[in-house]
């Protein structure tokens, strides 16, 4: 499945620029789905000077914030000095001995562009002059993605299984999906889920995996109850029509839960793109958060009190009783239920897909860029980039290197020079 995100990001950069009223530059990862600092490319290119001298803004959007990573992500700084001459002479000089998201533009401060609340990340980014933006990335992504489920009409077959669970990736923030899946067997709910397990991921099998919350560990031999799931990545972007016209509710296993965080991906609204119910194993407090959008959930119809519960394995276990609970409706219950949980379904389904859920979001993001900007502006200053080339123009090494760089991606004498009369504009 091709995934042409940089349209996204071209439409972020129009609307930022409208705004504005300048050029901004764009950082997004590229390949997408990088977490790497040499993959963090400007959309468009651009001279040395204009990287300096405009506005950045930096796009980790797709993927949970992480400060730290960065701030300790010292490899990275290893390769960049091996690549660079320049670099090499920053190394020798002691000018940068730390990489993190933030580039050489001449502003103290720049804009972080993500999707996640509720954040402890968000707190370290502010305390080192980033000025983050939140918008719900993957609900644009996932209008795209999920964009012919619109044109499906999925008629359901007769049933053979109750819920439909999409098991793959365990690793990082995903350990807890191996305790699910030992849960269910715990349960005795194996044949009532179309599900698989992923036995293996990024090469390493689960049993020889070192699990940073125990408590996920799974008992059962998982091999002994499920088939294998090899699917790609990319199958969180797609949807199968078979699965949902086999199945009642799908059970989201999203990429956060056993976390204080609240960011939702597009694996919680392929359910809702499909018409299908659902039950989200998420962070706490995550309906809600599709709530505040418009969306309704099925606290009428089951119990959605698991939602609230902030400890993850109390919430783990919560959800797996519900699905007891479910498991057991008698017929003539269980399809007065469904028939409730199906029009809900069906009104989910149309908001996602109109105007004014694609409006809610992108007004978001136009309110919260204009904020960012003008908290920008207010604290617009250079101090740390004039302190930083003051030093470094002491140094002979980096003088000639400047006044002999053929180079585009590196400044010469006159680039520093033009760049320098513009950064002494906003010394505080």
């Amino acid at each position: 499945m091709s995934i042409p995100l940089d349209r996204l990001y071209s439409y972020i950069e129009s609307i930022a620029e409208e705004i504005y009223g300048n050029t901004i530059v764009i950082y997004r990862f590229y390949p997408y789905g990088s977490k790497k600092l040499k993959d963090l490319l400007h959309l468009k290119l651009f001279t040395w000077q204009e990287k300096n001298i405009f506005l950045n803004i930096y796009c980790n959007d797709q993927e949970p914030l992480n400060y730290e990573y960065y701030e300790n992500y010292q490899l990275y700084h290893n390769v960049l000095a091996s690549r660079s001459v320049w670099n090499r002479i920053l190394v020798a000089l002691s000018i940068s001995t730390r990489q993190n998201l933030k580039n050489d533009n001449i502003y103290d401060k720049v804009l972080l562009l993500h999707s996640e609340q509720r954040s402890k990340n968000l707190e370290m980014y502010r305390h080192n002059n980033f000025i983050p933006v939140y918008y719900w990335n993957h609900a644009i992504l996932a209008l795209d993605w999920f964009r012919y489920a619109n044109h499906v009409v999925i008629k359901k077959t007769p049933l053979t299984k109750k819920f439909l669970i999409y098991n793959r990736a365990w690793s990082g923030t995903r350990e807890y999906r191996l305790k699910f899946a030992d849960l269910l067997i715990e349960s005795e709910l194996v044949d009532d889920c179309q599900t698989s397990v992923g036995f293996f991921d990024q090469d390493v099998y689960y049993k020889n995996h070192k699990f940073t919350n125990l408590a996920w560990q799974p008992l059962h031999q998982l091999e002994n109850y499920f088939i294998c799931n090899n699917a790609p990545s990319i199958h969180s972007a797609d949807f199968t029509i078979e699965d949902y016209a086999n199945t009642d509710i799908e059970v989201v296993l999203e990429t956060l839960f056993d976390d204080d965080r609240l960011q939702l991906t597009e694996k919680s609204l392929r359910p809702i793109a499909c018409g299908q119910p659902f039950i989200l194993a998420a962070t706490h407090g995550s309906l809600q958060y599709l709530q505040n959008y418009g969306f309704k959930t099925f606290n009428d119809v089951f119990d959605e009190s698991y939602d609230q519960i902030e400890d993850p394995v109390k919430r783990l276990k919560a959800i797996v009783a519900l699905m007891v609970q479910i498991s057991q409706w008698p017929d003539d219950v269980r399809s007065c239920k469904i028939n409730q949980l199906q029009q809900i379904a069906k009104y989910n389904r149309t908001h996602f897909f109109s105007k004014e859920f694609f409006n809610q979001v992108i007004t978001e993001l136009k309110e919260n860029l204009t904020t960012a900007f003008t908290l920008f502006n207010s604290t617009k200053s250079c101090d740390q980039w004039i302190q930083k080339w003051e030093k470094l123009m002491q140094h002979q090494l980096a003088i000639d290197f400047l006044k002999s760089n053929q180079s585009p991606d590196w400044p010469t004498t006159q680039d520093v020079e033009l760049v320098y009369k513009e950064a002494k504009k906003y010394i505080k």
